[in-house]
């Protein structure tokens, strides 16, 4: 499948801050259907990149996630339905339907700390 939705998650740094934390496995813990249909990024407001993201996409609280450069959910996490029914109604006509038949699938954790990695969670946090 060519055509991926872009979702960004703009945070403070997802391990330090709990709420971004959990903004980020609401996204990595969508079952693998799901990802293959996704690229998603993590954009902490703790680097330059991250700042100019937060700006680009207008951003005005933390945690958010943007679903192709919508601002989506802005400081609120949300449930799986939710997260599916806002990226149908974003995605190319060609992934509407696969993306409504998996509504009720549900959060899947089996894979929730591989995606995270994926999508670079963590990485601009100072370790001492």
């Amino acid at each position: 499948m060519a055509e991926k939705i872009r979702i960004d998650i703009l945070t403070l740094d997802s391990v330090q801050c709990a709420a971004c934390g959990y903004m980020m496995e609401s996204i990595a813990a969508l079952p693998d259907d799901v990802q293959e249909m996704i690229d998603y990024k993590e954009w902490s407001v703790k680097t330059q990149e991250g700042v100019g993201k937060f700006m680009e996409m207008k951003g005005k609280v933390l945690p958010s996630i943007c679903i192709e450069g919508d601002l989506v959910f802005e400081s609120i996490i949300p449930q799986y339905e939710e997260l599916i029914d806002a990226m149908e109604e974003r995605a190319p006509s060609s992934m509407k339907g696969c993306l409504a038949s998996l509504r009720d699938k549900g959060f899947n954790f089996d894979k929730l700390q591989e995606n995270l990695k994926k999508a670079g969670a963590g990485l601009n946090t100072k370790i001492a």
